[in-house]
C-alpha cells in the first residue's frame, strides 16, 4: 500500500491538500494547507455514517451508512476542489477491507468522483497511524494504539521509526452490532494474544481515536485541566487505568450526567475505556500521551520528501506561520546564534523552543501597545502547532509575553504559570527578554547583531559594542540588558568590541 502511494505521489504538489478519511462510524474530510512537516488544516468536516454497525452479523457495510457516505464524499470532493486543493485522496479502512460488498463500495465511490482512492490493509493502518504520532512527536517512544470504530491497531515507536505492530477487529461499533458473545471477553482476548507487547513494558503509551480523546477530554474536565488542547495531553499510566476502569462499568445514563462527555460517544465510551485498561494493564507504561495526529497526518507524513521529515515539527510550523507575522527583514536565525552564547549549555528541547521563539518573536507587533503581551501569549499558548507537551507549550507562550515585557506575576499567565515549572519559566524569561533586547539593538535590520556580541561569564552578561556603533545605544538598550541579565542572575555590562586584527 505504501509503495503504491508513493508511485502515485512521490512528491506533494505545492498548494492545499486534502484527505477523505471513511473510517468505520465517520467520513472525514481534512484540507491542509501545504505538504509540510506541520501539517495545518484549514478544513475540517466529519459525518457520522455507521458504516461498520451491523459488519460482523452481515458481513456487509450499513447499507443506510453507504448511501450516506457516498453522499457526502460526492460533497466533499466538490469542496475539495471550490477550495483549490491540488491532491486529494481517500482512505477506507477497516469497515471497507472487511466487508463483502467494500470493493464494490469503492468502485462506486470511482464511478462518481475524481479522487485517489486507497483501500487500506490493516497492517497499512497502523503504520500510518504509527507515522502520525511521530510527525505530531518526533520523540515518541513506546506504543501506538489507534482505536477506530471497527479496530484497533497497535504499533512500536522508537528513534523516529516503528516497529512490531497488529491490528485487531475489536472497534467498540462493531462488537457492539455484532451480536456475537461478550464484546468484554473479546477485547480481553485480542489483546492479551499479542506476545510482543510483553517487550515494549514501561514505556509511553500514545493514545490515537476519537473515542480516546474523548476520554481524555471527559479526564480534563474532572480534573479541572486548565488547558484544553488534546495533543500531547498526558496522565499518569496508574491514573489513566483507574479512570477507564471506572468509566467502563457505568451505563450511558451515568455517563451523560458527567461533564465532558458528548453524546455521540456515550455507547461506545465503556468499551473504549475497556480497551485502554486492558492495554494499560499488558504494558504497565509510566505514561499515556493521547495524541491528535493519526492516520490522516501519518499518510500525509509517509510522502513527505526525506528532506522534510527531518525538519522538527515546531520549528517547521514556527518557521511556516512566523514568516506571515513579521514585519523587518531581519532574520530568525540571525537573532538565534546571536544569542546562543548567552545560552550556552541549554538543552536540545531548549534549543527547539528558542529557535521557535525568534521565528515567533514578532507576533504581536500589530496588536495594541497595552496588549501585545497578553495577545502574544495567548496566541501562542493556543496555537495548532505539533512537537511540544504542553509543559513546553506554557514555556514558549511565557517567553513571548516577557518579550513584549508581561508582569510575570500577572493573573493573566494563570494557565502556563500552572504548568511550567521553575526552571521552565526562568528559562521563559531570559528568552523573552533576550528577544526583546535583539529588538531595540538591531531595529529589525539585518547584520547589526552580529557587530554588537552578547557575552555571558560567570559573574556578567556583557555587550561588546563597536565604537562606530555606540551611537546606536541608548537608555532603552542599558535597561533591556539590565532585566536580561538579571534573569540570568548576572551584572550587566557594555564595553567596546576588541579591534578586529588584520
Amino acid at each position: 500500500m505504501e509503495a503504491a502511494v508513493r508511485a502515485a505521489a512521490p512528491t506533494l504538489a505545492r498548494g492545499r491538500v486534502g484527505i477523505i478519511d471513511v473510517g468505520s462510524n465517520s467520513i472525514r474530510l481534512v484540507v491542509y494547507e501545504r505538504a509540510s512537516r506541520a501539517p495545518l488544516p484549514v478544513f475540517n468536516e466529519k459525518v457520522l455514517c455507521g458504516l461498520a454497525r451491523g459488519l460482523d452479523a452481515t458481513g456487509r457495510l450499513n447499507p443506510e451508512g453507504v448511501g450516506m457516505a457516498l453522499a457526502n464524499i460526492e460533497r466533499f470532493a466538490e469542496l475539495a476542489a471550490s477550495m483549490k486543493v491540488v491532491s486529494l485522496d481517500l482512505l477506507a479502512t477497516a469497515a471497507v477491507r472487511d466487508a463483502a460488498d467494500g470493493a464494490a463500495f469503492m468502485a462506486e465511490i470511482g464511478k462518481r468522483v475524481r479522487v485517489r482512492a486507497h483501500m487500506v490493509s490493516g497492517a497499512d493502518e497502523a503504520r500510518f497511524s504509527g507515522y502520525g504520532v511521530i510527525c505530531g512527536m518526533p520523540d515518541a517512544a513506546g506504543v501506538m494504539g489507534d482505536l477506530g470504530g471497527g479496530s484497533l491497531e497497535l504499533v512500536a515507536l522508537a528513534n523516529g521509526g516503528i516497529g512490531r505492530s497488529s491490528t485487531l477487529p475489536i472497534g467498540p461499533l462493531r462488537l457492539m452490532s455484532s451480536g456475537k458473545g461478550d464484546p468484554r471477553r473479546t477485547i480481553a482476548e485480542a489483546i492479551d494474544q499479542l506476545d510482543w507487547l510483553d517487550g515494549e513494558q514501561g514505556k509511553t503509551f500514545y493514545a490515537v481515536g476519537g473515542a480516546w480523546r474523548a476520554f481524555a477530554r471527559l479526564h480534563m474536565e474532572q480534573d479541572g485541566y486548565p488547558l484544553h488542547i488534546i495533543h500531547h495531553y498526558e496522565i499518569p499510566a496508574n491514573e489513566a487505568r483507574a479512570v477507564a476502569r471506572l468509566i467502563a462499568v457505568q451505563s450511558a445514563k451515568s455517563l451523560e450526567k458527567m461533564p465532558g462527555v458528548s453524546r455521540r460517544r456515550l455507547d461506545t465510551l465503556p468499551l473504549s475505556a475497556l480497551a485502554l485498561e486492558r492495554l494499560l494493564a499488558v504494558l504497565k507504561p509510566r505514561t499515556v500521551a493521547f495524541s491528535a495526529f493519526g492516520l490522516r497526518e501519518g499518510f500525509h507524513y509517509a510522502r513527505l520528501p526525506d528532506a522534510e521529515k527531518a525538519r522538527h515539527p515546531l520549528i517547521a510550523f514556527a518557521e511556516e506561520q512566523g514568516a506571515g507575522w513579521r514585519r523587518f527583514d531581519l532574520s530568525p536565525r540571525e537573532i538565534f546564534d546571536w544569542s546562543s552564547e548567552a545560552f550556552a549549555g541549554e538543552s536540545a528541547s531548549e534549543g527547539v523552543l528558542r529557535l521557535a521563539g525568534c521565528h515567533l518573536s514578532d507576533v504581536s507587533w500589530s496588536d495594541h501597545p497595552d496588549y501585545r503581551a497578553e495577545q502574544a501569549y495567548v496566541r501562542v499558548l493556543h496555537l495548532p502547532a505539533p512537537g511540544m507537551n504542553h509543559r513546553e507549550r506554557a514555556i514558549l507562550a511565557l517567553a513571548l509575553a516577557h518579550r513584549y515585557k508581561s508582569d510575570p506575576k500577572s493573573a493573566s499567565l494563570a494557565t502556563a504559570l500552572s504548568l511550567a515549572d521553575n526552571k521552565g519559566q526562568r528559562f521563559a524569561r531570559r528568552l523573552g527578554a533576550c528577544l526583546r533586547l535583539a529588538y531595540n539593538i538591531s531595529g529589525g535590520t539585518p547584520g547589526l547583531l552580529p557587530r554588537i556580541a552578547l557575552r555571558r561569564s560567570e559573574k556578567e552578561l556583557r555587550l561588546e559594542v563597536p565604537r562606530e556603533l555606540r551611537v546606536r545605544l541608548g537608555d532603552v538598550t542599558a535597561r533591556r540588558l539590565e532585566t536580561l541579565a538579571d534573569a540570568f542572575g548576572l551584572k550587566p555590562s557594555i564595553s567596546e568590541a576588541p579591534a578586529r586584527s588584520g
